[in-house]
């Protein structure tokens, strides 16, 4: 497995193969030498997320078609402006943390992608950052413990409301500042 694993990501490194038919190539390998079973692979999909993904893709593209997407990216530009994109991937940051603490991660991003690339777009700015600034975004689910991985130590750790807003909110605002000081500098906008 450990070699299967390797060699994609060399198959990927060395571009002979785009990353998506390396890992495809991977997982053929993986089945073909007995490493894993079609049923273990069946058991390991995480069904519910692949249907919310699936869902919210379907949101995000009815947002495209319906013109929601350009409403919102104008309005985000409205509020914010556009002399400083930095501003932007703030404003974009905020929304994203905020729905991604009653929504999953990737709904939040899901939902936000669309909005965030339309606005990249229109102002002739990097999507790519602002990808990666609603991915990192959309990870940072600590201000409540309604995530998955807070509700397994809430209640075990006798936890309460208020000591995640405390806690979750500073590890917030200390990943928003490592986020937008370096995203800007590896994907500059």
């Amino acid at each position: 497995m450990v070699i299967i694993f390797a060699s994609v990501l060399l198959i990927s490194a060395l571009n002979i193969f785009p990353l998506t038919v390396a890992v495809l190539l991977g997982v053929l390998a993986s089945f073909l030498s007995g490493c894993i079973t079609s049923q273990e692979a069946y058991r390991g999909v995480e069904w519910r997320a692949i249907i919310l993904i699936g869902c919210m893709l379907a949101v995000a593209s009815a947002m495209q078609v319906t013109g929601a997407a350009d409403y919102l990216a104008e309005l985000v530009i409205r509020v914010v402006g556009t002399t400083q994109p930095v501003w932007l991937l703030s404003a974009f940051f905020l929304l994203t943390v905020m729905l991604t603490q009653p929504l999953s991660n990737q709904a939040a991003a899901a939902l936000i992608l669309p909005i965030a690339l339309h606005t990249a777009f229109q102002l002739h700015l990097n999507p790519r950052t602002f990808a990666i600034m609603i991915a990192v975004a959309a990870s940072v689910s600590y201000i409540t413990p309604l995530e998955p991985s807070c509700l397994i130590v809430y209640g075990p750790g006798h936890y309460r409301f208020l000591d995640f807003i405390k806690v979750g909110s500073l590890l917030t605002i200390l990943i928003y500042f490592i986020a937008i000081l370096l995203i800007p500098l590896i994907w500059p906008l």
